[in-house]
């Protein structure tokens, strides 16, 4: 059964011939929007469909991933029906210029392309406009984007500074070419040293472009790497539930719990959800705090705490983890009379975990226990500022 994740399906027939690559938001509806009786395909794709035998995927951790993979694919087998695709018309490729102002294009023209083939100009527009937030780059004179701060440092301004865009186009490239995790450690090190310097409104401006592409990509992987490994999310997902082993076994269902409140006011607190090891934003959960209209978060978390575990309709976790320090898990023990579901606390501070016993655990920022906790938690701090927001836009109506 294909999952309900972004990724990429792969046709081939009965002599194991890949037919055509396509990539999806979403496996399991798009290719089953192949198959349904009452939806009439076009000769082409009618031809296609009678033609497959086996159906394949690689299932990826983001959509502009998927759009990646599948550029990678096409490049890689030429599958004919891909090749045929969109009436004949040429693919499209991103490339740079070589000019003075360097800057991304779009054509037809395979030679010198940084990514592609994409099989219509949308696909293209559509990745670098994603990427635009992270590493911004000058299209036109006079420029509207440099308003917007997605021309930055603008060539029309005053004060540009070529080496700067030189370092963005740069970051550009290594986005296309599926180097998220380098794009990472290079603008993580540049807010470094723009903290160092004291150059605070830099390192503003780099953390959003972090901010940007964590938000863009949940796990940042190549597309090579899942060339190589088309299962290598369910691979990680496996080793990340492995290495959280010393927190509880049979770690199929993890909760994360986050409270959100401006000085008591419009208080709400969040339950996040990974199973086997994968986010399942379906199992969210929101709660309004009703009982504390006072600054604090300790005791926010218990009513949350009590209200969710009073759930016996909701499945049991096998793991809770709490957003914040060794004060979270003073409330364990009024709260879950015997039960033998771990709790645990995550500092974002130097990133440590608490038992109830206050040990502290200190895992490698690099361990994927760890980073399936961040991701949780991040999940968490999204998802309790939406109910938030709500409530605080009610308040100041």
């Amino acid at each position: 059964m294909l999952p309900t994740k972004p990724g990429v399906y792969v046709y081939k027939d009965l002599s194991g011939l890949i037919l055509y690559v396509g990539k999806a938001k979403n496996l399991k509806n798009r290719v089953k929007s192949y198959f349904q009786s009452d939806i009439r395909l076009s000769p082409k794709t009618a031809q296609l469909v009678s033609r497959i035998h086996t159906i394949e995927y690689i299932e990826v951790a983001s959509e502009i991933e998927a759009l990646l993979l599948e550029s990678q694919l096409i490049k890689k087998f030429k599958p004919h029906y891909n090749i045929a695709a969109k009436d004949d018309r040429s693919p499209y490729y991103i490339h740079i210029t070589t000019e003075k102002n360097l800057k991304p294009v779009i054509n037809h023209d395979s030679k010198s392309a940084i990514a592609g083939p994409f099989l219509n100009g949308l696909t293209a527009r559509q990745i670098l406009k994603s990427f635009r937030r992270i590493a911004p780059y000058h299209t036109e004179t006079p420029c509207f984007y440099r308003h917007l701060g997605l021309c930055n440092p603008c060539p029309n301004s005053e004060n540009f500074d070529i080496n700067v865009y030189k370092s963005n186009i740069q970051k550009l490239k290594s986005l296309l070419k599926g180097n998220f995790s380098a794009v990472s450690r290079k603008l993580k090190s540049q807010m470094q040293q723009a903290s160092k310097s004291r150059d605070f409104e830099n390192a503003a401006l780099i953390r959003n472009q972090i901010k940007n592409l964590e938000y863009l990509l949940t796990k940042p992987v190549s597309a090579n790497e899942y060339i190589v490994n088309p299962y290598l999310l369910e691979d990680k997902r496996q080793e990340a539930l492995e290495n959280l082993k010393i927190l509880g076994n049979n770690l199929h269902r993890i909760e994360m719990y986050d409270i959100s409140n401006l000085s008591g006011t419009a208080a709400t607190g969040a339950m996040t959800v990974a199973i086997d090891g994968a986010l399942a934003p379906r199992e969210y959960r929101h709660f309004t705090i009703k009982t504390i209209a006072t600054p604090n978060d300790v005791m926010m978390m218990k009513e949350m705490l009590e209200r969710r575990l009073k759930r016996v309709d909701w499945p049991k976790p096998d793991l809770i983890v709490l957003d914040g320090g060794k004060s979270q898990l003073s409330i364990v023990d009024r709260i879950t009379e015997g039960d033998t579901i771990p709790i645990f606390a995550l500092a974002k501070q130097d990133e440590i975990i608490f038992d109830v016993n206050n040990h502290q655990i200190k895992l490698d920022r690099s361990n994927t226990g760890l980073q399936l906790l961040q991701l949780l938690r991040d999940e968490a701090h999204r998802f309790s500022r939406r109910l938030h927001h709500k409530h605080r836009r009610i308040i100041i109506k």
